[in-house]
């Protein structure tokens, strides 16, 4: 046994950051995400983070999931070792999708390998842990509101 070696167990939790002018900074999704308890870690030997991040400034398409690559090959990886219970972490419901068909579509994916969607802000500063089954009306809700703002928000600032 090396004594050296230290053991870092890893809490199950991720964050997936989404840098994109729609939504918080890079800087603080990050700092929400530590806040939270997300850490780097060990899978045996390998190190791995626990942060996911797609910068996908000035973009705009109607297929995300063909431009948040890292996001999707998380999800892939995640799909084949199906870690039950781990929880991924967005700061705000409109960090999950851009749109409610790529929000739902994006937490039925999580959902699929076993893991929990944890969104840090929800109608003010509350928080919520969504698993498996639940009804994400209010939360696709959210999204459509934080889209409409964000679109709101790019309108004016052209002016």
């Amino acid at each position: 046994m090396d004594i050296d070696k230290k053991e870092d167990p890893f809490n199950g939790k991720w964050a997936v950051v989404t840098v994109n002018e729609r939504l918080p900074s890079r800087g603080e999704q990050i700092a929400r995400a530590r806040a939270w308890g997300v850490t780097e870690s060990m899978l045996g030997r390998k190190d791995i983070s626990a942060l996911i991040v797609d910068d996908v400034t000035g973009k705009r398409t109607t297929n995300w999931p063909g431009l948040l690559k890292k996001r999707a090959v998380f999800l892939d990886v995640m799909g084949t070792v199906l870690p039950a219970g781990d929880q991924v972490f967005f700061a705000t419901p409109l960090c999950i999708g851009f749109s409610p068909a790529h929000a739902r579509q994006t937490i039925e994916r999580i959902w699929s390998c076993g893991m929990l969607v944890y969104v840090h802000t929800v109608r003010g500063n509350g928080s919520a842990l969504y698993e498996a089954g639940d009804d994400i009306t209010d939360l696709l809700d959210m999204v459509a509101a934080e889209q409409n703002a964000a679109n709101v928000r790019k309108s004016r600032n052209k002016v």
